[in-house]
């Protein structure tokens, strides 16, 4: 590794690409948040995840003009918050287009590409430090063309963009910053940077010069080191492709198998004390839990339909959810849900909904239909529009502190309640401590959490739960009142067909189920605002719609989720034109969006729907199968597929439905985990009978392969190969109600380090253990877990010492064994690790495993 002092251009190869270097052989940037670094370039099905921390909004519309700010730049002339939070600043950005292009071609100057969304914590701080300077900002003017891209306008660009950055530095996450020379081929990546040289880390203007002074000097190099990156980028989406397509081994018939791994795979990361799968910061998962419903729906097993139930009381309890506005945060910044990152988005309340309206269909338990309630109420009052359609996501943050909005001084909520409404209201609730961080202003207070789920409150109360619930409604009204007089954080009020689709499907079920008109109507308004005003000439749709401007060709998970709004609705009211529309815009999808190149059946390279349609601006074509923060594309057209052959009888869907299961059905027997919302369509489509189609009625079944097996015999690239563990527990013998260690010895590679726990930085994966699983909640309890302290590092990526663990390292956890086990059975028990292996120059993705130790329960 060059020197940090050597403030030079290198070269290093990085998954086969060359990224031009700053400031020695890998310049370390400050990642924007290790939420959106862990995922990388994973299999894994886990969230593309989002920031962790949030901080001040520069939210500028048309008519909100920043102070010393007077003229505003080309952003001012589109539709996009994002885009207009940028337009007065003093950078000379384009929104990506035609004219950005043409004159970076026309002057042979490269590109900077800042790609991020409204709600994004650092890119506000990016923009307040970096881009409102204005001495920094002319120097971005003469060296760059500057471009603005809004993620969720151009989810493609940020796709293939984010590539890049993954794979030039292992990690990714927004702002994502990228340069590219006038043929949009990257040569470097990053996401935040900041001002000033800091720690040996170069700062922005730093950056830029040296980069531009390669592009000038050394531009052979950086040419050469461009193609390599969009090689490689091509590679990666092909191979993607590949792993994701392809036949079931033999051409063999997927059968009910492969969702039963795939509950397999979802149970090894279920915590089954708090709910929820894996650990801090802890997603909701939003789609599993219809597929957990329906697996438990076909077999029977208790366990299965656990999983969701207790995941959602755990969520519906925790600070995750907004007790007093209603709906749900993005994620929890920690393993029990109580302290959230507060930003809100569209897609996470149409997916939860769909889940609490299935839980009380599953159970009649009156708490589900509640929860479900409450998150429609929340969407109507703040993310409804005055025709229908729905807007995309809440801000976290209010004038620089994330959830001041939100949070709660113990004096206020004295002032407001009643002595007799106090006292209901603590043994219900409790208030959550927010993180603090040095250099992020925070405010004063805590998250509000229930104690524990409303039910079991009730039930400990020998009290029936309508009348407790009653109580705290009275309660929270009263405290929305008073919250109401706060400033609102900002909202992002842009319209996005495809998640307007789903919340259109979450109304119209919720509708249904819980037989309330006035949902199937919020459903009718939404779709017929979709159809109406999110339609050109020839049908097809906008992506975008804001301010009576449609812009932006829909993607193909636009006209998924639209499709699958649109036949919920019409399976709710029986309404024609709705499975009418449905049909025509899945016929569109067909046209512009399915991969033809091998003829029907699919096969390597064919098959299955590509995200958006070819053009000259897009470097690489993707198509993918995997889920993220929602369900893939191909994923949702699958369901279509399987609904509209079931509402039809239309042989083109039941061949288009054989067709993607024959393309992904590789994927599907292999790593299931990875894409359970199209695995959750194949579990439909097998319990409609229709699972064999005529080209394979006369194949075997499919021999699944033991993904044990393929993941140890993987080369491992990640932190688990600096890591190793060792799991004991002491004694091995217990007897009932007696308590037992488990002990978990790390030992750690020379020169890499683990975080403690907890983590110096928000940006930090901190070393977590746990026990569940197979234990279970009602075998095992964790008393305590006792973490080894750890010592002081400084680190290249961070502005100040850390605490980290090295060399060999002890965490035990403490756990009591039920008095109800039975003599003599052997407790099998699930111990869960998580930690991200660090050297002092990066920080790789974190790692999450489970090991298995048993106890033998004596007299």
């Amino acid at each position: 590794m060059q020197s940090k002092r050597s403030w030079r251009l290198v070269g290093l190869s990085v998954f086969g690409l060359v990224a031009i270097v700053v400031a020695g052989a890998l310049l370390l940037q400050q990642e924007s948040a290790s939420i959106d670094q862990r995922q990388g370039v994973s299999t894994d099905a886990m969230q593309d995840r989002t920031n962790a921390q949030s901080g001040e909004t520069t939210s500028h519309s048309e008519s909100d003009r920043p102070a010393g700010h007077e003229n505003a730049n080309r952003l001012i002339n589109t539709t996009s918050p994002y885009l207009l939070q940028h337009a007065y600043n003093p950078v000379d950005w384009y929104p990506w287009g035609d004219e950005a292009l043409a004159r970076a071609k026309a002057e042979n100057k490269p590109i900077f590409l800042s790609v991020s969304y409204s709600t994004c914590y650092w890119c506000h701080v990016m923009e307040r430090e970096v881009f409102e300077n204005p001495e920094i900002a002319a120097l971005m003017n003469e060296l760059f063309i500057n471009i603005k891209v809004d993620r969720e306008q151009r989810p493609d660009l940020d796709e293939i963009y984010m590539t890049a950055t993954q794979l030039m530095t292992q990690h990714g996450g927004w702002p994502n910053s990228v340069f590219l020379t006038p043929d949009l081929k990257p040569f470097y990546a990053g996401t935040y940077f900041g001002p000033t040289d800091q720690a040996g880390r170069p700062g922005f203007p730093t950056l830029i010069r040296s980069l531009a002074d390669a592009w000038q000097n050394r531009s052979a190099e950086v040419l050469a080191a461009a193609d390599r990156a969009a090689a490689s980028i091509r590679q990666v989406v092909s191979e993607r492709a590949a792993r994701d397509g392809g036949a079931p081994p033999g051409g063999a018939a997927l059968t009910t198998a492969v969702a039963d791994r795939a509950v397999s795979q979802i149970a090894a990361r279920y915590d089954a004390r708090l709910g929820g799968f894996g650990g801090a910061p802890k997603f909701p998962q939003d789609f599993y839990y219809e597929f957990l419903i329906d697996v438990h729906e076909r077999t029977g097993e208790q366990h299965t339909l656990d999983m969701a139930l207790h995941s959602l009381r755990m969520m519906a309890a925790g600070g995750i959810h907004d007790h007093v506005g209603g709906g749900f945060h993005r994620y929890s910044t920690d393993a029990q849900w109580r302290v959230p990152h507060f930003e809100k988005m569209l897609y996470n309340q149409a997916q939860l909904v769909r889940g609490y309206v299935r839980a009380h269909e599953a159970t009649g338990e009156q708490a589900f239909a509640d929860s479900a309630r409450d998150t429609l109420a929340y969407v109507a009052d703040l993310m409804t529009g005055p025709d229908g359609q729905f807007y995309s996501a809440l801000d976290a943050e209010t004038d620089a502190a994330e959830g001041a909005y939100y949070v709660w001084e113990r004096s206020e909520i004295q002032r407001i309640l009643s002595s007799e409404q106090l006292a209901v209201f603590d043994s219900v609730f409790a208030l959550g401590p927010v993180p603090t961080f040095p250099g992020h202003k925070h405010p004063e207070g805590g998250v509000l959490y229930m104690r524990k789920p409303l039910t079991e409150l009730a039930h400990e109360r020998s009290t029936p739960y309508d009348e407790l619930r009653a109580k705290v409604d009275e309660m929270v009204r009263a405290l929305e009142r008073h919250r109401d007089q706060r400033k609102l954080p900002h909202l992002d009020d842009k319209v996005i067909a495809g998640w307007n689709g789903m919340m259109i499907g979450a109304y119209a079920l919720a509708g249904a189920a819980l037989k309330d008109s006035a949902y199937l109507a919020s459903a009718q308004r939404a779709a017929e605002f979709v159809l109406t005003h999110m339609r050109d000439e020839q049908g097809r749709l906008w992506r975008i719609w804001r301010k009576g401007v449609a812009e932006q060709p829909a993607f193909q998970e636009d006209y998924a989720f639209c499709v699958q709004g649109l036949l919920v609705l019409h399976d709710a009211t029986s309404d024609p034109r709705w499975l009418d529309s449905a049909v025509e815009l899945a016929r569109i999808a067909d046209q512009f969006f399915w991969d033809s190149a091998s003829g029907p059946g699919g096969g390597a390279g064919g098959g299955g729907y590509f995200f958006a349609q070819e053009s000259p601006d897009l470097i690489a074509r993707i198509k993918s199968v995997s889920d993220g923060a929602i369900p893939s594309g191909n994923s949702a057209m699958l369901h279509n597929l399987v609904s509209l052959w079931q509402e039809t009888g239309d042989t083109h869907w039941k061949r288009r439905t054989e067709e993607m299961l024959q393309t992904f059905g590789g994927a599907l027997a292999s790593a299931p985990g990875a894409q359970i919302h199209m695995v959750h369509a194949l579990e439909r489509w097998l319990r409609l009978g229709q699972a064999t189609s005529p080209a394979t009625a006369a194949s075997p079944r499919i021999t699944l392969p033991d993904v044990r097996d393929a993941v140890s015999n993987a080369p491992r690239s990640d932190g688990s190969a600096y890591v190793t563990a060792l799991i004991t527990t002491e004694p091995t013998r217990v007897r009932p109600g007696g308590t037992f260690q488990v002990h978990v010895d790390l030992t750690i590679a020379k020169g890499w380090h683990i975080n403690a726990n907890p983590a110096s930085d928000s940006a930090l994966v901190p070393t977590l253990a746990d026990l569940r699983g197979s234990a279970g909640d009602s075998l095992v309890e964790v008393v305590s877990v006792a973490y080894p302290d750890g010592h002081d590092l400084k680190a290249s990526y961070a502005d100040g010492p850390i605490k980290v663990l090295s060399d060999r390292v002890r965490i035990t956890i403490t756990a009591r064994l039920a008095e109800s086990v039975t003599v003599g059975s052997i407790v099998p028990l699930s111990v869960f690790i998580q930690y991200q292996a660090c050297d002092d120059a990066r920080c790789l993705p974190p790692v999450e495993q489970i090991s298995e130790v048993k106890a033998q329960v004596i007299e």
